[in-house]
């Protein structure tokens, strides 16, 4: 079984730690953590590897804390590896925020910042270069309620419909933003499994490679 290479870690935050939200997960190349800090944000940390075998798991471990927090930030700054899968999850979290209405945050590190100058040029995901700066970026956006259910049956519809989300402002149709978001930077949502096709998707994967 591979060991994971922890790099040392960046310097400690001086934000308030509301400790741990729920228990650690790791798997052969990759390690998650979650935290809690003050203001009910969530911070999902990462070690080692993202790539096609945990991209999922990245996805479904951060997800699972939406509801208990009103931000979120994706600390990965220690991640040696980050696939096109990765970046991927990155989107699929970032819909899922916005639809959640949970103000979210990236601060990336060396292997994460090659992949998002590949696949997200424009800059759509909140990307921030510390903690405190990605603290500063949830706080500075405004707070809004989930869009309600308003029956069981528009949550049944909800559940098997399949929509198109616009990754800047979480509308279901195919915008063209002043950011230069095409109607190529969106996500198609189709019950549980979210399939995200953005811009430079394929630009990454020719220059990483699928891994």
């Amino acid at each position: 079984m591979p060991e994971i290479t922890m790099k040392t870690s960046p310097a400690p935050s001086t934000l308030p730690d509301g400790g741990f939200l729920s228990r650690p997960w790791e798997g052969h190349t990759a390690r998650l953590a979650s935290r809690r800090l003050r203001w009910s944000v969530a911070v999902i940390s990462a070690h080692g590897d993202i790539d096609a075998s945990n991209a999922d798991t990245l996805t479904e471990y951060t997800l699972a804390h939406l509801t208990r927090c009103r931000g979120l930030i994706l600390d990965l700054r220690n991640l040696d590896f980050f696939g096109t899968e990765g970046f991927s999850a990155l989107q699929r979290v970032s819909v899922c925020c916005v639809r959640a209405r949970v103000s979210c945050a990236v601060v990336p590190g060396n292997a994460v910042s090659r992949m998002l100058r590949i696949g997200d040029p424009q800059g759509l995901l909140p990307a921030a270069s510390t903690l405190e700066a990605a603290m500063a970026t949830v706080q500075d956006q405004p707070h809004l309620p989930p869009q309600p259910m308003t029956s069981r049956g528009d949550a049944a519809q909800f559940a098997r419909c399949e929509r198109t989300v616009c990754l800047v402002c979480g509308g279901t149709q195919q915008l063209q933003h002043d950011q230069g978001t095409s109607t190529e930077a969106n996500a198609r949502l189709d019950g549980p499994a979210l399939t995200v096709v953005a811009p430079g998707l394929e630009a990454a994967k020719a220059e990483v490679g699928v891994r």
